[in-house]
């Protein structure tokens, strides 16, 4: 079958613009490749790159070419980011408008929370895949070379049946134990100079030649149990790893075949097993690879010592996400459930101050439910105390699946969201740190903007960004 998958544009006031290549669509493109698909990627993303000031008709127009020119038999959409679906939405009906015997299918972090939603109100979009999808689409696209139309037995995968939403839940056996035996993304669908940026100003105190940042993901699932987290409704609980070997053997592809100097580990877990951590830190080193990489979504503070943080730096960590959370023991532990010690979190940011090679940030969240003016006290001195180079301060997003959401919609602490609204919504995800979506039981509302204007004016006094 011939099949486009289509990576959506970074949506207009995301809370995240980083420009990076379409990891989670090339790994499904490397499964459809491997059972002998063809496979044609639009990555809407370099596009919009090129042209910062690019209007959505024209990524539009330039969708609706591609379809029209390839003439696919399937349409897959990437829907990784919650705030990417409206522009999903949209290009599923230009596409059922110019051919509406296409099918189309979406997978991602968005389907898999609003699967009947999505089901019940969005024609345009045929199939939807839950959680991680290597195994969902290999099922579904053997499903559909034999002719067949019976998904009943297709864990992770959601669609109409007779009209009415049909959802194929996941069972514990469904999560893909061995990541090794998966193929690496399909590198060959893209063309690595698209994705080359200006890397001037990045910390790069070896001073390598980086054309841009390759992220990595060494490991799946989540042994955590944070109340604001979803992580595990999507990816399972527990821990799932890649070899040291099996990662190490795809960064060194990407070394010497594409001059790739640069990694983001995207995976939150990359620390939790020491030796494997070990084990890839001084791969690093006896393979010659001279790169430098970074946390991008943290690393758990526990899981550090110094053998762990010596490592990392030796084999080239040059910025790392450290996830307090907050400055209140009460509220990271006892609320969010972080189990992380004061103690430990001090002993761990004194050890990494030791590396002047490592660019340190943190992320706090503020405005939990249970929240006071003495915990954000706490966030605010210990914020000041640890005089990291860059301080995330988040407001409490209360994403569907997490108990927290569960918690405020229950107590009636949502404001600023309308529930049965979410699945269409792009609010939550927009860079609007003015917006808080959580009323706390003992504040109010204008008590988390001054709090958040002293802790900000606190943070640019120290020469770091908000």
């Amino acid at each position: 079958m011939k099949i486009l998958l289509v990576n959506p544009q970074i949506p207009h006031n995301f809370y995240n613009d980083e420009f990076h290549l379409p990891s989670g669509v090339l790994a499904i493109g490397s499964v459809l490749k491997e059972a002998g698909e063809n496979v044609k990627l639009l990555d809407l993303k370099v596009s919009q790159h090129k042209n910062p000031d690019v209007l959505t008709d024209v990524l539009d127009s330039e969708f609706a070419k591609t379809a029209h020119d390839y003439k696919p038999d399937l349409i897959g959409f990437g829907g990784l980011f919650s705030g990417n679906f409206l522009d999903v939405l949209r290009m599923s009906k230009l596409s059922k408008k110019n051919s509406p015997d296409t099918p189309i299918i979406m997978g991602g972090t968005h389907p898999t929370m609003y699967a009947k939603e999505i089901l019940e109100n969005c024609p345009s979009l045929d199939y939807l895949t839950l959680g991680e999808a290597e195994s969902t689409v290999a099922g579904f696209i053997k499903i559909l070379r034999q002719g067949k139309r019976d998904f009943s037995g297709l864990e992770g995968f959601a669609y109409r049946k007779k009209g009415l939403p049909t959802i194929n839940e996941r069972t514990k056996n469904f999560y893909i134990k061995d990541l090794d035996s998966l193929p690496f993304p399909a590198y060959e669908l893209i063309n690595f100079e698209d994705y080359d940026v200006d890397t001037s100003t990045w910390h790069n105190p070896k001073n390598l030649k980086i054309r841009t940042e390759i992220p990595i993901s060494t490991s799946r699932s989540c042994p955590y149990d944070c109340n604001f987290c979803a992580s595990s409704e999507i990816m399972g609980r527990g821990f799932r790893k890649r070899s040291a070997n099996n990662v190490l053997d795809e960064i060194e592809y990407l070394y010497h075949e594409h001059q790739q100097t640069h990694f983001g580990i995207m995976d939150d877990n990359f620390t939790f097993d020491k030796q494997r951590l070990l084990d890839i830190c001084n791969g690093i080193n006896k393979r010659s690879l001279d790169i430098q990489f970074e946390t991008h979504n943290g690393v758990s503070i526990k899981t550090l010592d110094d053998e762990i943080i010596e490592a990392m730096a030796n084999a080239g960590l040059t910025r790392v996400a450290l996830p307090i959370e907050s400055g209140s023991d009460y509220i990271r532990n006892q609320i969010m459930r972080k189990e992380l010690k004061r103690e430990k979190i001090y002993e761990v940011v004194n050890t990494l101050k030791k590396y002047d090679s490592i660019f340190l940030r943190a992320f706090y969240v503020i405005g939990m439910p249970e929240e006071t003016k003495e915990t954000l006290q706490d966030t605010y001195n210990m914020i000041k105390e640890l005089e990291l180079d860059k301080v995330h301060l988040t407001n409490i997003i209360p994403f569907p699946m997490t108990r927290v959401y569960e918690q405020a919609k229950k107590d009636n602490l949502l404001r600023n969201v309308n529930p049965d609204e979410l699945y269409l919504s792009d609010k939550m995800y927009q860079a609007n740190f003015n917006t808080y979506f959580i009323k706390p039981y003992n504040m109010e509302i204008e008590e988390l903007h001054e709090f958040r204007q002293k802790c900000e004016d606190m943070i640019k006094s120290k020469h770091t960004k908000p």
